[in-house]
């Protein structure tokens, strides 16, 4: 059974890689309902889908925008949901489940928010690095 949530991301990244307008999907990403995506987005197979999805269109996106200073993937302007998200939101506190590593440490990030509590995937996977564009950003230098 098909999940309207992971068909909406899966359109918005073929979309984006295709330099198709987005702006609808963007709007319709935004104006979800945070309940009704918690609810939709039942299982970790479901909410990697999802967010890998919104995560890759989005690196696209910010990488052929003006960056602001510093990391731009801190900077939240990813709008899902009525709520504003970073990449590294997306990436370290929903895929890989609120966790960091500071050398061989992997740590739960304290000030991680309600929010990305409740998004965030049960299980952590250690091949959502694989599945990000960044790394193939980073490989080419464009990062």
């Amino acid at each position: 059974m098909e999940n309207y949530y992971t068909e909406l991301s899966q359109r918005f990244l073929a979309e984006t890689v295709l330099g198709n307008d987005t702006a609808s999907l963007r709007r319709e990403l935004f104006y979800i309902k945070l309940s009704s995506l918690e609810r939709k987005l039942d299982t970790d197979d479901l909410k990697k889908e999802f967010w890998i999805n919104i995560y890759n269109a989005f690196f696209i996106i910010i990488q052929n925008e003006p960056k602001p200073k510093g990391s731009f993937l801190k900077y939240k302007r990813i709008k899902i949901a009525n709520n504003l998200f970073s990449l590294n939101d997306i990436e370290l506190g929903i895929l890989r489940k609120q966790k960091f590593n500071i050398g061989f440490l992997n740590l739960t990030n304290p000030f991680s928010t309600k929010l990305i509590s409740r998004l965030s995937v049960s299980t952590t996977d250690t091949s959502i690095a694989l599945k990000l564009n960044k790394n193939n950003a980073i490989a080419n230098g464009l990062a």
